[in-house]
């Protein structure tokens, strides 16, 4: 993932690049202290706004799949 800013994101699932990009919208610790249904959610929102980027529905950010 690339962000209108240029900073780019690697990572082998899009459950990992959403994790990747809680960390940056929230902080590193975003989950701590939160319950398990909790983390379950913002995770789900997060995972849907990496697939909104990668259908081109947020303009400036670009996901990418590569090729093992």
């Amino acid at each position: 993932m690339t962000t209108p800013e240029g900073r780019t994101f690697t990572a082998d699932t899009d459950v990992r690049l959403a994790s990747l990009w809680a960390d940056v919208q929230f902080g590193a610790h975003w989950d701590d202290g939160l319950p398990p249904f909790d983390q379950h959610d913002v995770m789900n929102d997060m995972i849907d706004e990496v697939h909104a980027m990668q259908d081109g529905e947020i303009p400036g950010y670009t996901v990418t799949e590569s090729s093992p």
